[in-house]
């Protein structure tokens, strides 16, 4: 046997020894109970992420869209692989589904895990001053006092476009 049929065989081996796709990924992975999330155990995307990224096809993948995939599920070019427990690290297909940009938002949205009120990093106003703002107008009435909305932006120290938008979503902050 000559040198390069000997090579062949040895890589041959490693290969035949190498675990699949399969185990590499679901041995990153913390399988607990069917209704429990199962988290990433390995690297994660970024140093400021919890979710996780898996080497695949010559690029780190998002692992919760891998295992959907080795689940059976097919997740097209531009759709996203969604959380319902909203735990990233999380990997249990039982958990994710494929959804849009759009339907990942709308979801974080419908959860209130969005950034909103006072807790946007550039609020000028606190939820209560809004809600002190609003009870100037009170509901069902289509107007407000001639000049209350230029005061009202200048006590808080706000446009009185800001103060008539206000006016017109009714939505109390919490």
């Amino acid at each position: 046997m000559n040198r390069a049929d000997a090579a062949k065989l040895a890589r041959a081996a490693r290969a035949a020894k190498a675990p699949t796709l399969e185990d590499r990924f679901w041995s990153k992975v913390d399988k607990k109970g069917p209704d429990e999330c199962w988290p990433w155990m390995a690297a994660p995307r970024s140093k400021d992420s919890a979710y996780g990224a898996f080497w695949m096809d010559g690029r780190h993948q998002p692992a919760n869209r891998i295992a959907l995939i080795l689940s059976g599920v097919e997740v097209p070019p531009g759709m996203e692989s969604c959380h319902r427990c909203d735990n990233p690290p999380c990997c249990n297909p039982a958990h994710l589904f494929v959804g849009t940009r759009q339907d990942n938002n709308a979801d974080k949205v419908s959860k209130k895990r969005h950034v909103y009120g006072e807790k946007y990093w550039n609020a000028k106003l606190t939820d209560e001053q809004v809600n002190a703002i609003r009870a100037h107008k009170p509901p069902g009435v289509q107007r407000v006092r001639i000049g209350l909305p230029q005061q009202l932006a200048e006590q808080y120290g706000v446009t009185r476009q800001y103060i008539s938008e206000l006016f017109r979503s009714s939505r109390r902050t919490n």
